[in-house]
Order: structure tokens, then C-alpha cells, then sequence
């Protein structure tokens, strides 16, 4: 089941997913300059208006979250859902709840008018780039050096949904 989830559930739930997914295999728990960056960052998503929704199991177990944020833009202009964050626990990681959650904020991009849909990536992560070539994004950018000179850098994703 997919459910919006608040701050208090992110931090209680998935604190750990949202360093992986910031950090990588850098994150440093026992270091408080690393924790602290972390609960920056999440106070920083839902400061920005970004949306968390959670899959959670049928026993009520949290195995996963996205984090969206909506620009329907003022006027005439067009809008888009950008994913800022999306992962899974390692246990629940291909089993096809990726694709269940995006499918579903898809719907609901749809429905709030966007008409494109954006997620960017760390550059060697290729299982998350085959997911969402899977999924319908294409490539639209690399832009190197992106964490430090000579680094892979981040790819840029997007949607059609129009």
C-alpha cells in the first residue's frame, strides 16, 4: 500500500535509506556533522514542499519511499514532478514496489497537471538508470564533476506525461 508519510515517519523509518541515498557507502553514523547533514536535508525537502509517500507491506512494515516535488507553475506555465529521493530497504529492493510507487505519483502528476516528470541520478548508478529506462525516463543530461573534479557526476532524467 502507498501512503503520504510526514517528517516524524521519514526520520523514524527511513533515516538510514535517506543517508544511502545522499551518501552512499560515505555516510558516517557515528559522526554528528554527517547526521546532522542528513536531518538538514529532510527538514530542506519538506521546507521546499516536497511530498514523501511510503510503501508499506500489509503488516504495516515501511519498505520504501519517494519524495516529489510539484511545480504546477503560475499561469500558462506547464508543470512537472521532480523525484528528489526514491529507494528502498535492501530487503524489498526488486520486487517491483519501485515501479508500483512511480506509477502512482505519476497518476497523481497527472492529475495536478504536470506534464513532465524529472529524477537525476549518481552516474554509476546504473540499476537505477536501467529502472527508470524501464520506467519511461530517457536521459536528457550528464553533468560531470558533480561531488569533486573527476567525478562521474549525476544523469538527468525525464517523463512525458502529456
Amino acid at each position: 500500500m502507498i501512503e503520504q508519510i510526514d517528517q516524524a515517519g521519514i526520520e523514524k523509518h527511513f533515516f538510514a535509506l535517506m543517508a544511502e541515498l545522499e551518501c552512499g557507502q560515505h555516510f558516517e553514523p557515528d559522526d554528528p556533522q554527517h547526521v546532522d547533514w542528513i536531518q538538514k536535508r529532510i527538514n530542506l525537502r519538506f521546507a521546499q514542499g516536497a511530498v514523501f509517500y511510503a510503501y508499506v507491506l500489509p503488516d504495516s512494515t515501511p519498505v520504501g519511499f519517494i519524495a516529489v516535488l510539484l511545480d504546477q507553475g503560475p499561469g500558462s506555465f506547464v508543470g512537472k514532478l521532480e523525484i528528489l529521493d526514491f529507494g528502498f530497504l535492501p530487503d524489498h529492493r526488486g520486487k517491483g514496489y519501485g515501479t508500483e510507487v512511480l506509477r502512482h505519483v505519476e497518476q497523481l502528476a497527472i492529475e495536478m497537471g504536470a506534464t513532465s516528470l524529472y529524477a537525476s541520478t549518481y552516474a554509476r548508478q546504473h540499476r537505477v538508470i536501467a529502472f527508470y529506462g524501464r520506467n519511461g525516463l530517457v536521459p536528457v543530461a550528464t553533468l560531470p564533476d558533480v561531488h569533486s573534479l573527476g567525478d562521474e557526476g549525476m544523469v538527468y532524467m525525464r517523463k512525458k506525461l502529456a
